[in-house]
């Protein structure tokens, strides 16, 4: 595809005018996220989800599915804070925030499966995070959740064109940010970027974002990015990635993500990567319970 092409895709991605909006709940979620938990309002919490009718049911959907569900049916946001805790409707909503953000009609990847790889990433990149002792597992959840923003930009703003990189991934069994570069000119990195200036998302996350497929390019501490790339990486050869399964053979320890982590986590080295990936199936497993979940239940 021409330079043309990618110019006028970064144009409509930068004019914000066939973007959906930023839901008004996201933000201040984020910033909440990144506070210990004893300085979280619960109340402000809750009544921010409350506020958002939709949202607020979405997320009791979830928070009474296999995958966050209490011991009882939860019918309030306060008390699915009293059955899950804090942190974990906070998470849901910011999931659930995520999954509003898709367009109805599909041009690729079905909005079931993206939002199944996202809570895939972020939940994976939570634990592997408190593996390892990176200091903010809930700021790892974030990341690992909206490291694939960019994509939900191009399905936006160029539906047939991000169709086309799609099908060229799923056909020749790629990742799919290979297949955009190839077509496009520009991946979902690219346009993750111009989207999360627009949104003035965290500039940490920004990073992650943008530098997720290589952790070693990024300005500042690679850390986060790294342990979102690897999560993504378990998630896609897991089967958890966009609804094809990429022919890529890895070895997690020479990955340059690995690389970076094992020089400032200690905890990595002896790291147990194939007792992990296994312990990791049963998240996937559930995440793929939630999802049925969710969209069975529309």
């Amino acid at each position: 595809m021409s330079i043309t092409t990618s110019n006028h895709i970064v144009e409509k991605l930068e004019s914000t005018r066939d973007l959906p909006t930023v839901p008004a709940v996201l933000l201040p979620l984020l910033r909440y996220m990144e506070k210990p938990l004893d300085q979280v309002d619960v109340h402000k919490v809750v009544s921010l989800i409350s506020q958002d009718k939709s949202l607020a049911a979405r997320c009791l959907q979830v928070a009474n599915s296999p995958l966050f569900g209490s011991a009882h049916e939860v019918e309030t946001i306060q008390a699915s804070v009293v059955a899950l805790g804090l942190d974990r409707i906070q998470q849901i909503a910011v999931s659930c925030s995520l999954l509003r953000l898709m367009p109805a009609t599909s041009f690729g990847v079905e909005p079931a499966v993206f939002w199944a790889h996202s809570m895939s990433c972020a939940l994976i990149s939570h634990e592997f995070a408190g593996r390892i002792g990176y200091p903010d597992v809930a700021k790892a959840y974030a990341a690992g959740l909206l490291h694939d923003i960019g994509i939900v930009a191009l399905l936006w703003v160029a539906p047939r064109e991000f169709r086309g990189c799609f099908e060229e991934a799923n056909r020749r069994r790629i990742p799919l940010h290979e297949a955009e570069q190839q077509i496009l000119g520009i991946t979902h990195c690219d346009s993750g970027r111009i989207i999360a200036r627009n949104w003035h998302l965290p500039e940490e996350l920004t990073r992650v974002i943008v530098g997720h497929h290589s952790p070693g390019t990024i300005q500042g501490d690679p850390a986060l990015t790294s342990i979102v790339c690897v999560s993504d990486l378990l998630c896609r050869l897991g089967g958890l990635g966009y609804g094809y399964i990429e022919e890529k053979q890895t070895d997690f320890a020479e990955e340059p993500a690995f690389t970076i982590l094992a020089a400032r986590h200690p905890a990595l080295r002896p790291f147990d990567l194939a007792r992990f990936t296994f312990e990791m199936e049963s998240v996937l497993d559930e995440v793929r319970a939630t999802v049925a979940h969710v969209y069975g239940a529309r």
